[in-house]
């Protein structure tokens, strides 16, 4: 009877069966807006496809806008819209993409003596950084660069002068967070081999031993007073 009735109250208390997630926890499939950009071929091995895309989005569309809309009469709307779109590109990039693509992020200000100061951080663990979000960052960053500097030649053949302003407006931006993140990248590269010294020298001390290192180094200093005090009596012997 006891049995009877523990077995239906384990049936009736029983808990729900749990079903296994799609995702691991590393695997976060994100918003629902971000679904077809993970279904495209350039942003399905990223790790932050939302980020990719809108680190590839304003400068696409500035110069987009450019292309289809440099013949127009109307400078003034189409030079604010290009000019809005790249600001945003370069809030973007050297404010969110920067740091979650590359792990790298950057700023400078200027001392009270007119100096200016650079200010680099890196992340410390290179490892969570994919290979598909740092060549879409440095693509992203380039590229633009180079298009934007061939637009010069139609302009300056076609005496459309009042274009430059918008290129070089773009030139500008792009070229502050080119050299910006390039130098971040190069003093972040610099810190990795420091630390890998630096690793390599704890390693060997750890290998050889603490206390091996300090009797090595008693042994050699009590060598040495030895032959510092037979040296003088050698010359006495000699003297006589």
């Amino acid at each position: 009877l006891y049995e009877e009735h523990d077995e239906g109250y384990q049936e009736e208390h029983a808990s729900p069966p749990v079903t296994a997630s799609l995702y691991e926890e590393h695997d976060d499939p994100g918003p629902w807006w971000m679904a077809p950009l993970r279904s495209l071929s350039i942003f399905k091995e990223s790790k932050h496809p939302g980020v990719a895309f809108f680190h590839l989005l304003f400068k696409t569309l500035a110069l987009v806008v450019y292309q289809f809309s440099s013949k127009s009469e109307n400078f003034v709307l189409v030079c604010v819209i290009i000019i809005l779109l790249l600001a945003f590109d370069f809030w973007t990039v050297k404010n969110v993409s920067g740091r979650l693509l590359v792990g790298l992020r950057w700023w400078n200000y200027v001392r009270e003596d007119g100096s200016t100061e650079w200010v680099f951080e890196s992340t410390e663990d290179m490892s969570e950084i994919g290979a598909t979000d740092r060549r879409l960052f440095w693509v992203g960053l380039y590229a633009p660069a180079v298009i934007w500097s061939f637009c010069l030649i139609p302009v300056t053949v076609s005496f459309k002068f009042q274009w430059l302003i918008v290129i070089f407006a773009a030139l500008s931006l792009s070229f502050a967070n080119i050299i910006g993140y390039t130098k971040c990248s190069k003093e972040a590269r610099q810190r990795l081999e420091k630390f890998a010294e630096g690793g390599v020298a704890q390693n060997l001390v750890g290998a050889i031993g603490v206390s091996n290192i300090i009797s090595g180094i008693g042994t050699m200093m009590g060598n040495a007073q030895q032959q510092g005090a037979a040296g003088p009596r050698g010359q006495q012997t000699m003297s006589v």
